[in-house]
């Protein structure tokens, strides 16, 4: 049983744990009731008649302290680089602060060394080779230990590489949305003078109702010579005065009520109100 269950730690993709079994709809709803309503009779009958405590389908407290069991392994809460010493590997470079590129180019011609005497020996005394593949197997976790301190370092650098390409693209990201903003405040600018020319009412051509009094004065002026009386000349130009000014302002009331009966634009409203909202885009952006 306890070598099959190491076979199962052991292997890829091992089998659920046996108590998956316990997890049925009835069991489930049998421990909510029995949160519910813990002194109920014919609910404690029910657990009583159950093979294991109904608490254990409750997932357990996370581990705070100590160390947890993963794949027939323990593993520390607080991960840490354990010592060599806490893994019973012998150490073969010097306690406390070192020079570890020195100390790994040491292990390395270490490694190279003890390979060729592994060479030498099997072809030698092929029965003794156990020795030195061990002591070849010590030289490597010596050097990965090492290298594993660096990983603290490694983590913080990489950290910041990520924060600084995070921030050059979100940079590169605005420059693109600013420049995009300004062509189109550049664009909105050009539709807005297109529909200020068409919302422009027409002007009207006054040069075709000031030739009707002028030549009414003529007329005016011919009789008054004819008359030849300067009382009738001023009451003739009083008159023709009076008709001037009424024919200017019956054009400019005309003018008015053109402006203001002169139906809007569906298309142009719509338009202004895209180009408003567009305005307002873009003022958040920036």
């Amino acid at each position: 049983m306890e070598e099959a269950s190491a076979q199962q730690q052991g292997a890829a993709f091992p089998a659920p744990p046996y108590y998956f079994q316990r997890y049925t709809q009835e069991n489930i709803n049998l421990l909510e009731k029995a949160k519910a309503d813990p002194e109920n009779a014919e609910i404690t009958k029910s657990l009583e008649a159950l093979s294991f405590p109904i608490l254990a389908l409750e997932p357990p407290p996370p581990v705070k302290k100590g160390a947890y069991w993963m794949f027939g392994r323990a593993w520390p809460v607080q991960d840490s680089l354990a010592t060599l010493e806490e893994q019973g590997i012998e150490q073969l470079y010097p306690k406390g602060s070192i020079d570890r590129v020195k100390e790994l180019k040491k292990l390395n011609h270490s490694a190279v060394f003890n390979f060729l005497e592994l060479v030498h020996t099997l072809s030698t005394s092929p029965g003794e080779f156990a020795t030195k593949v061990d002591q070849i197997r010590v030289i490597f976790i010596n050097m990965h230990h090492i290298i594993n301190e660096y990983r603290p370092h490694q983590a913080r650098e990489t950290l910041k590489l990520m924060m600084e390409d995070q921030l050059n693209r979100k940079k590169k990201e605005t420059a693109a949305l600013r420049k995009t903003c300004t062509d189109l405040r550049k664009q909105l600018a050009t539709l807005q003078a297109l529909k200020q020319e068409r919302l422009q009412p027409p002007e009207l051509d006054t040069d075709v109702e000031m030739s009707a009094p002028a030549s009414s004065q003529s007329h005016t002026s011919s009789s008054t010579t004819a008359i030849s009386t300067t009382t009738a000349s001023s009451s003739t130009a009083s008159g023709v005065g009076t008709k001037l000014s009424r024919r200017l302002s019956g054009s400019e009331d005309k003018r008015k009520s053109i402006v203001d009966s002169a139906p809007l634009d569906p298309i142009a409203i719509k338009n202004a109100e895209t180009l408003a909202r567009m305005m307002s885009l873009c003022d958040n952006i920036e």
